[in-house]
């Protein structure tokens, strides 16, 4: 087993456990998992590296986690900026104990690899037009939507505490919260979009935080369409929104009050 992380590991073939045990002169490139680019111009891409001898020198968690996610900007990118990234994820990594950064060198930003699946990968809401989720909430098992609630509700809790310790994701889509199996949890990543709350006036704040909930709040009302009605923050809140999040909010309502008729019915 390689660790990733404090609390992560992973099986590895044979010829990659070798380089990382014995360090390549340089970074290995392993596969790359993202890449962003502006027509035939590459502004980012996002590899899965070994690291090779002199990373390991220059930062001691490679050196600890030598398998880990290296980011590298290119110029003409907007976002991009390693250093400020690496501070943002290190405050979240004290605000929710996600994983601490390894570091960053001039474009290259490094952090743990998470060992797991993107959220919105484990069901087939966020579906065009908007209604249509409402088939896949009818057809979602008991089992199916009662494990997704659960982890939604760790989603709110972990952005709810960021934003009480000051910092905004900014880009807080489901698919940088990344469900990992051992230890089950699910953790966010890429806080390069992050804000935090001192830089920002009052009413930017307000709204930054009521954005990184929208993606959230949706898939909650989805799943009451699903399972009925819930209790707690999460359910009074995303149910006080509907209306506002989906064009079609009275649709959904319905669909949660006929499960709730239906659950009442048995």
């Amino acid at each position: 087993m390689v660790k990733l992380s404090a609390r992560h590991s992973v099986t590895v073939s044979d010829d990659y456990l070798a380089l990382i045990e014995r360090a390549p002169q340089q970074d290995f490139v392993v596969r790359t998992l993202a890449k962003r680019s502006a027509g035939d111009i590459v502004l980012m891409t996002g590899e899965l590296v070994i690291a090779g001898r002199q990373t390991r020198e220059q930062f001691p968690l490679a050196a600890a986690y030598p398998l880990h996610f290296r980011k590298t900007y290119f110029p003409g990118q907007l976002r991009g900026d390693p250093k400020g990234e690496f501070e943002r994820h290190t405050r979240a990594s004290g605000l929710i104990g996600v994983p601490a950064p390894i570091g960053h060198a001039g474009p290259i930003f490094r952090s743990c690899l998470l060992p797991g699946r993107p959220f919105h990968k484990l069901s087939q809401f966020g579906s065009e037009p908007e209604e249509s989720n409402l088939k896949h909430a009818d057809k979602l098992t008991l089992e199916a939507a009662a494990g997704l609630w659960l982890l939604t509700e760790q989603v709110y809790q972990t952005l709810t505490s960021l934003q009480r310790g000051g910092l905004t994701h900014g880009d807080a889509e489901l698919h940088n919260f990344i469900v990992c199996p051992a230890p089950l949890e699910v953790l966010p990543i890429d806080f390069d979009m992050a804000v935090e709350r001192e830089s920002v006036n009052e009413e930017a704040w307000q709204l930054r935080c009521a954005r990184d909930l929208e993606p959230l709040l949706k898939l909650a009302v989805c799943l009451q369409c699903s399972l009925g009605p819930q209790l707690g923050e999460l359910a009074e809140l995303s149910l006080a929104r509907l209306d506002a999040l989906f064009s079609k909010g009275a649709l959904f309502r319905r669909a949660i009050g006929e499960r709730s008729g239906l659950l009442a019915s048995l």
